[in-house]
């Protein structure tokens, strides 16, 4: 092979490398049977764990007005679901507001492009109706879809991802036929990166090829120079 095709392979392994993208990493934690945050024990073990990671982001408890950085499509803001915890609750602490959703879905848009997501759902029957999602486009434009954890009998769940250095401009939450509130919204763009501050990290598979071509190149610059 020669030196100018040596260096092609490499380009293709660089582009490669650039446009590899890594499943997200999700924060899942579910809870049966609530009627407060309290009660909510693996849910706030997950959006610690979440925070831990993410860092300083967003947040939106409702209880005024949205950021001028967000838009959410579909649900209504409101500190009464109409058929109590069952329907969903506020979590936020000294709070009363929420946004209930009655079935459908809730879309959130971002003037900022974001990696980082997630947020306390309460109200779900997911022994009841069909599998609850977050859907979103990574930055590779391919469709990622997170499964809601297990909640039943008005059950709280926190559901938070980070695609690290992914530019994601929406995130949709599919509540399907269920009554359910959200609150405490986390979005930004995530802290501590192992790569370094929201960049796109190749796969260890990429960079073992990126070593087999610059080695196969030197092989061929000493062949050529004996």
């Amino acid at each position: 092979m020669s030196i100018a095709s040596k260096f092609a392979v490499v380009a293709i392994l660089s582009g490669a490398g650039v446009a590899a993208q890594a499943a997200p990493v999700t924060y899942l934690g579910g809870d049966n049977n609530v009627s407060s945050l309290a009660q909510m024990v693996n849910s706030t073990a997950a959006a610690a764990a979440f925070l831990s990671v993410a860092g300083n982001l967003n947040t939106v408890d409702f209880e005024s007005a949205l950021p001028a950085n967000l838009t959410i499509t579909g649900g209504v803001t409101t500190n009464n679901s109409g058929c109590g915890a069952l329907c969903g609750f506020n979590t936020t602490a000294g709070g009363q507001y929420f946004r209930s959703l009655v079935g459908g879905s809730a879309t959130f848009s971002f003037v900022n492009p974001v990696d980082a997501f997630g947020f306390y759902v309460t109200g779900l029957q997911t022994n009841l109706v069909s599998q609850q999602t977050i859907v979103y486009v990574d930055g590779s434009s391919v469709t990622q879809t997170i499964n809601v954890p297990s909640a039943t009998d008005g059950g709280g769940a926190f559901i938070g991802f980070i695609d690290y250095g992914n530019l994601i401009a929406s995130v949709t939450f599919n509540a399907t036929n269920d009554i359910v509130a959200f609150d405490d919204l986390r979005f930004g763009r995530s802290e501590n990166n192992p790569g370094g501050p929201n960049t796109d990290v190749p796969e260890p598979a990429t960079l073992a090829l990126f070593g087999l071509a610059f080695a196969g190149l030197a092989s061929t610059r000493r062949r050529k120079s004996s």
